[in-house]
This record gives C-alpha cells, structure tokens and sequence, in this order.
C-alpha cells in the first residue's frame, strides 16, 4: 500500500540555523524540538524513512510558531527561508517529499497574505499550515481573513495545528499549566475551540470553498459529537451578554454538518479506539493517513509503522484503505 504522510515536521537547514539563535525557538516547545534530531538533520530523516517502502512526506514546520521566533519585523524574513527552503527539498527529493505547507508570519498580517499568495497563487506550496493561536490571538479575528480568502481562492488546505503553550494556565487562579498538561489535554482542547470559533464567526460560511486538515483526528470534536449537536441545539440560552440566538440560521446547514466539513488526520500514534471514532465521524473521504513524524521512537518510526498499523485493520476495505492511505491526499493537496 502507497503511503503519502499528510501531516510531519522538518525545518530546512538555512531556518533551524535562525531559529536557533532565537529565545523563542530553543526554550519549551523549541527545547522539545531540538532534541528531535530528525526533525533538522536531512541524512538522519532520510535514514528513518528507508523503512517503509512506498512512502512519501507532506512536509511542514514544527513548532514553534514563526512568530514565536520573531517579531513582526523578522518574522516574514523567517517565512521566506522557511518556505524556500521546504520547496527546494521537495524539489530535490520528490519521491521522499511529495510537497509541502508553508509557513506564515501571522505576527505581520499583511506579510502573510503577500507570502501566502507568493507560495499558493505564484509558488508550488500545496497549502498552508496555520497554528490555533496566534501569540494568543484567535484566528478568527478580522485582520486574518485576507489569509483566508487567499487559500480558499488557491484551492489549497489550510492545516491547523495546536499551538497552546505552558503559560495558558489549567486553572484561573494560576499563572502557569503544570505537568505539562497543556500539550497532551491543552492541544485537543485549543483545537476543538478553535475549530468552533472559525464555524460560529461565519467565516467558513463565508469561505465554502475553504478545506481545512485537523490535526490528530479532530481533536475533542469526533467523540463529542452528540454533546456538540445538543448542547449547541440551544446557543444563547446559557449567555446573558450577548446574543447569539441568530447564529445557527446563519450556518446554512446543521450544526455537525458544519464540523464534517473540516478533514482530519490519523495522528493518534496508533490510538485504535480513537481511530474508530474518528473514522466513524468524518467518514473515509475526510480522513487523510498522517503519523506526526518525527515525534515518537525511533526517530519517528515508531509513530509511523504504528499508524500504518491501525490503518491496516480488516475491517476497513482495500478500496477505503486507498482513501485514506494516499488517494485523499492526492486529491486535497493537488498531487
């Protein structure tokens, strides 16, 4: 079975040299990441992957965001070296690498659509990948949808991935999330929120056109789904500052239709029960094959042989198996 990773880390050689002369790039998440070395070191990645036969990367950055790197004024420099280089590995090695997403300095807005049309109208970016929060921003803010308009308008995905930090606190009397909560609930969690808020603004009423992949299977939404179709049945009804009692009108469709809308990757790290749930959920021509890579053992392997693993399951059938392993891909990235 072909096998094209939707979801995966790299940072090319010329930016991982940047970021690590950065605060924002070497501490927490950037700590984490140095110590990945497949996640910089190109021989070593291309060593891990010798495994698997058939198998190819949708590469994007890993965390942190560019703009935790750099200030507005350096930030869209970072996207260029960033992006630059991404292309000319895919180029370079295309059986390995069969595209890329690029980065954004969302610090700098109006830097971020120019680059997003460089790379997505002008450039051979097969789509974006944008982080749940923007130095604690919402994605959902006015001053973003240029962004927006500028990948739905390219037909290329946007790839939403979680960028919750230690210093969103589990609790409002603290200053700071223990134990590092905030990554294995906090991301789920953040993702979930923020895939609410772009369907309740309107902005994906908006944009119809505009596909956005999930990391991690959706996050909270696919096992939540009755609370989510209930518990929203009656908007409005908790709140007393606001009115929200025209928002479900506005969607145009049922609530759950609007989160099926969205795709999702098999990032679970093997996880079968969530598979299932997810699967179920957004069904096999939502769901594109992606292992985290190169987190987990091994380099990432281990993420990856037990992704293609669960996926792998008699219950699904060759012709699903083919969805979801490559043929998803092809079509969602424009392979």
């Amino acid at each position: 079975m072909r096998h094209i990773d939707a979801f995966c880390h790299f940072f090319p050689p010329a930016l991982f040299e940047k970021m690590s002369r950065t605060a924002g790039g070497t501490k927490d998440i950037g700590k984490r990441v140095h110590g990945v070395r497949t996640i910089y070191d190109l021989d070593a990645r291309l060593k891990m992957m010798d495994e698997f036969e058939n198998y190819s990367e949708i590469l994007s950055l890993g965390l942190p965001p560019i703009e935790a790197m750099a200030g507005p004024e350096e930030s869209p420099e970072f996207a260029r070296v960033a992006n630059d280089g991404l292309a000319e590995l895919c180029a370079r090695y295309p059986d390995r690498f069969a595209g890329y997403v690029g980065a954004l300095p969302m610090n700098a807005p109006d830097a971020a659509a120019k680059e997003a049309e460089r790379i997505l109208l002008h450039g051979s970016a097969n789509g974006l990948q944008l982080h749940t929060n923007v130095n604690g921003a919402c994605l959902d803010e006015p001053r973003f949808l240029p962004i927006f308009e500028i990948a739905a308008n390219s037909g290329k995905p946007i790839l939403l991935h979680p960028a919750r930090t230690a210093d969103v606190a589990d609790f409002p009397v603290e200053t700071k999330s223990k134990y590092e909560i905030w990554v294995i609930l906090g991301w789920p969690y953040e993702t979930s929120c923020t895939i609410a808020r772009l369907i309740f603004s309107g902005l994906t009423t908006r944009l119809p056109q505009l596909k956005f992949l999930v990391h991690h299977f959706g996050a909270m939404i696919p096992f939540f789904d009755a609370r989510l179709a209930t518990g929203w049945a009656t908007l409005g009804s908790r709140t007393s500052g606001e009115d929200y009692s025209g928002i479900l009108k506005k969607l145009g469709k049922p609530l759950l239709d609007c989160f099926k809308d969205f795709y999702a990757d098999t990032a679970l790290y093997g996880g079968c029960i969530g598979t299932i749930c997810g699967l179920s959920f957004y069904g096999v021509d939502h769901v594109l094959f992606a292992s985290d890579a190169p987190f987990g053992a091994e380099g990432g392997a281990h993420y990856i042989r037990e992704t293609i693993k669960v996926i792998q399951s008699p219950d699904i059938s060759t012709a699903d198996k083919e969805k979801i392993c490559y043929r998803n891909a092809q079509t969602l990235f424009k392979l």
